[in-house]
């Protein structure tokens, strides 16, 4: 056999019946395959990252997604390399190399036409948490990853010109598609993600690829034939405009839509409910009126709720901003009271001023921050701690789910202090498994808790009795301190703060008085410690 493999590995790149020679690929022809390399393991890991934000719209950005993303990319970068190196041994063409690079960059362009229509379809398949990722991911990625994952062996095939020289050649082709991905990686993350729209970068990775296959395509009437009729549905593609993330109503009007190291962030205007929204991908974050003083009929008016037992916060912390109707709020009606804002994302705090009426206060402090470093590094004491902060479809950040990050805020409360945390989950059922567990959690730490779940169809988007095992809202409210308060307390609290004035809130009592006294079910549920905290992966 060994006669043979020789035979094959020293045969001229461009006719396989002839001998290979040292330099059967001219000087111009190994930097161009050198760039080739570089530049699409650079487009691979660059469509990696920007996949995580396509997916993220329509599944969230759970481990499953994560998992379903660098898995299927694994398993067609061994498809590629398999079919690279058949391909390579049958036809070893630098053309045909470069067609492969050309189909892949062009596929990429064409993506953002059809992305969320797909995505969209195969969420409709109710498929689960699962399945869904996984299977978007193969239909959205997978061809262009495997063509990708074909240009290296392809390389080594055409850059190895004698047996003995085999592993270095690999060696060298294949580090240098390493390094590429290196550069797509963190220019893609730490720079385009946050400066461009996804659909932008997904045209550019495919631009990348279409230039760099061209400048190493051979100028033939062969080529030619293929490439034109490529170019021109290229052209088509770039000049059709990508439709949007979410359908949007004749009366519904888009002011923003863009991307953040985070999200993909839209605010709409709704004329027939005169609201403003806030939406994280796809998903809504906080809903103001158009008109004047700009109020919200959506959760955040339960915040008030920590009221009942705390009547006077000065001091208040929360922890995740949105549109911070909640903070405006609370300053408006208090002329004391002092907030500090932490919100992670910086383009989600300018929007909050440009379209969510934010104005600069001497009572409020604004940090760009991760909020759980916030707390650890807070020297002051707070009456009062909202916690109102979600990645994408409803689920909290796990590392401000945990028991350690409750007892870190405990220890920033004052006697008596008030720690609200806004919670999307069904109060029985599957689908409660979130409130269950932050309820397990939470009372590890404190010793007094109070749920006040909001009569708030969180799927149909209106107000509405609903069954326990349907997911809305509930405020989770913890005491730093043993005191237990009963229903009548309760009650009596929330009629003498509204009699006093001291909240304006329309539905202020029918929230205090919505206090759930069922019996939470925690014996089924994790206790979410930081080594362990799956809370991505419960279903609400």
């Amino acid at each position: 056999m060994l006669p043979d493999l020789k035979r094959v590995m020293t045969t001229n790149q461009h006719n396989p019946e002839e001998p290979a020679t040292k330099d059967s690929i001219a000087p111009i022809s190994r930097w161009r395959l050198k760039s080739l390399v570089f530049i699409s393991g650079a487009v691979l890991m660059g469509l990696e990252m920007v996949g995580s934000r396509v997916l993220a719209i329509h599944f969230g950005s759970s481990i499953y997604v994560w998992g379903a993303i660098i898995g299927i990319f694994l398993a067609a970068l061994a498809g590629g390399y398999y079919a690279g190196g058949l391909a390579a041994d049958r036809k070893p063409s630098f053309m045909l190399l470069n067609l492969i690079a050309l189909i892949a960059g062009c596929w990429l362009v064409l993506l953002p036409l059809y992305d969320n229509f797909i995505a969209r379809g195969i969420r409709s398949t109710n498929l689960g948490a699962r399945i869904e990722p996984l299977l978007a991911t193969i239909v959205l990625f997978g061809g262009p990853s495997i063509l990708m994952g074909m240009v290296s062996p392809f390389s080594v095939r055409l850059s190895a010109s004698a047996l003995e020289r085999i592993g270095n050649v690999a060696g060298r082709l294949y580090a240098l598609s390493t390094l590429g991905s290196i550069a797509g990686t963190l220019v893609t993350a730490f720079w385009l993600v946050p400066m461009i729209g996804v659909n932008t970068i997904l045209k550019a990775l495919g631009l990348a690829l279409i230039v760099i296959s061209l400048v190493g395509m051979p100028r033939s009437r062969a080529s030619l034939k293929i490439v034109v009729p490529l170019l021109i549905v290229v052209l088509a593609g770039l000049l059709i405009k990508a439709p949007p993330f979410i359908p949007l109503r004749l009366d519904q009007h888009l002011l923003y839509d863009g991307d953040s190291a985070y999200h993909h962030i839209m605010v709409i205007d709704d004329d027939r409910s005169n609201n403003r929204m806030l939406l994280f991908d796809n998903y809504s974050q906080s809903i103001v009126s158009r008109t004047p003083p700009y109020e919200s009929n959506s959760y955040t008016n339960s915040f008030q709720l920590a009221k009942i037992f705390n009547s006077h916060p000065k001091r208040v912390l929360f922890i995740g901003g949105g549109g911070a109707v909640g903070p405006r709020k609370l300053i408006s009606e208090d002329p004391d009271v002092k907030v500090d804002l932490v919100e992670i994302d910086p383009v989600v705090v300018q929007l909050s001023y440009d379209y969510f009426h934010l104005t600069n206060n001497d009572r409020l402090r604004v940090y760009v921050e991760d909020g759980r470093r916030f707390v650890r590094r807070a020297e002051e004491r707070y009456d009062l701690v909202v916690l109102d902060a979600f990645t994408v479809r409803a689920h909290m950040p796990f590392h401000l789910a945990t028991r350690e990050f409750m007892q870190e805020i405990k220890d920033k409360l004052t006697p008596g202090g008030v720690f609200l945390e806004n919670v999307v989950s069904a109060l029985d059922g599957s689908r409660s498994r979130i409130l269950r567990s932050e309820y397990k959690t939470a009372a590890s730490v404190f010793d007094s808790l109070y749920l006040f779940p909001r009569p708030y169809d969180f799927e149909r988007g209106q107000a509405a009795p609903l069954p326990a095992t349907r997911p809305r809202n509930v405020m989770l409210i913890a005491l730093n301190g043993s005191e237990q308060w009963s229903a009548e307390s309760i009650t009596k609290s929330a009629r003498s703060l509204q009699e006093a004035g001291l909240v304006h809130t329309p539905t202020f009592l029918d929230d205090a008085l919505n206090f759930y006294l069922g019996r939470l079910r925690t014996d089924d549920v994790p206790l979410l410690i930081d080594n362990y905290a799956p809370i991505d992966t419960m279903a609400f």
